[in-house]
């Protein structure tokens, strides 16, 4: 289902995220 990977991604994104802002501070 595209809705689950559309979700996953967001999902990665925001981990993503938070990762780069840990690692800039």
């Amino acid at each position: 289902n595209p809705y689950l990977t559309r979700k996953r991604r967001i999902e990665v994104s925001h981990a993503l995220g938070l990762t780069e802002r840990q690692v800039k501070i």
